[in-house]
């Protein structure tokens, strides 16, 4: 499997080029699996709801289906169980876009919007490319935004050295 940390400030267009790739890598075949982390706290299924009641009983999943969609509901202990889940279950040519998570060994795109006053998240040496329209101050490979081919050769060539 193909897997890539996307990361930078909020607003930087974190969730556009995760998009952009999704349809990218979809287009050509790819089985396509993004995650969303957030710090903050989120109830899927409002509390009192049937899903919500099953997970506060113990289930260690629920899912909700809903009009051809399947929403799975697992209580994890740490993200490793994620990451170990999508190791055992995906195939060496999936792409798993991770937006604002991290963790050892996953290579990090940092998407950076130089119109803000904020400098990089992560130091140049901890990220494995940058994606910005103005990509003077880049020192590690940097990639327009706009141009998703070019970043999509460059996550699937990473995997491949």
């Amino acid at each position: 499997m193909k897997i890539f940390s996307i990361v930078g400030w909020s607003g930087s267009g974190k969730t556009l080029l995760i998009t952009r790739l999704v349809e990218h890598f979809s287009a050509a075949g790819k089985r396509v699996i993004a995650v969303k982390s957030t710090h903050a706290g989120y109830a899927l299924q409002p509390e009192g709801k049937d899903t919500a009641r099953y997970l506060q009983a113990g289930a260690r999943e629920a899912y909700l289906l809903a009009e051809g969609q399947m929403l799975r509901m697992t209580r994890l202990g740490s993200a490793d169980e994620l990451l170990a889940e999508f190791r055992q279950r995906l195939g060496p040519a999936d792409i798993v876009l991770l937006e604002g998570m991290t963790a050892a060994g996953i290579p990090v795109i940092e998407v950076a919007d130089p119109r803000r006053e904020k400098a990089l998240k992560f130091a140049p040496e901890k990220l494995a490319a940058v994606v910005t329209p103005d990509g003077s101050a880049c020192k590690r490979p940097c990639f327009h935004p706009d141009d998703i081919a070019a970043i999509s050769a460059f996550m699937e060539a990473y995997h491949e050295k």
